[in-house]
């Protein structure tokens, strides 16, 4: 597996088109996307509050209870999704970095670079 972002207790994993969250204490691993094309970026908060995951759009997940696995099109407060499917105009990511512990810059392939507060972002069948 390819190692996307590092922090004190977590890693963000790839392997092929799905994303884990590996705790570091456990070697646990938890589903927490999946992409159409191989996930290109990842970053972990530094309050390690949540994870954001981009390629074709962005999957934040918040690094909370109860861990869920995430499926596509879902509707849960475990995650949120950005610009992932043709209805809200996909957006392919090739950089993100944190900006605090609620926003994020994402920087597109077209090399605009937009903020997102990721309690904004929506699940998918919103």
């Amino acid at each position: 597996m390819k190692i996307l972002a590092e922090s004190a207790s977590y890693q963000v994993l790839s392997e092929y088109e799905d994303v884990f969250l590996k705790f570091k204490e456990t070697s646990k691993l938890v589903k927490v996307g999946d992409f159409y094309g191989d996930p290109e970026v990842a970053v972990i908060s530094e309050e390690e509050t949540f994870c954001a995951i981009g390629g074709c759009g962005v999957i934040v997940y918040f690094i909370r209870e109860p861990f869920e696995e995430y499926t596509y099109c879902t509707k849960t407060l475990q995650w949120r999704e950005w610009n992932r499917t043709d209805n809200e105009g996909i957006l392919w990511v090739t950089d993100l970095a944190c900006i605090d512990e609620h926003r994020i810059e994402i920087i597109a392939e077209d090399m605009r670079r937009i903020e997102l507060n990721v309690n904004e972002a929506k699940n998918l069948c919103e």
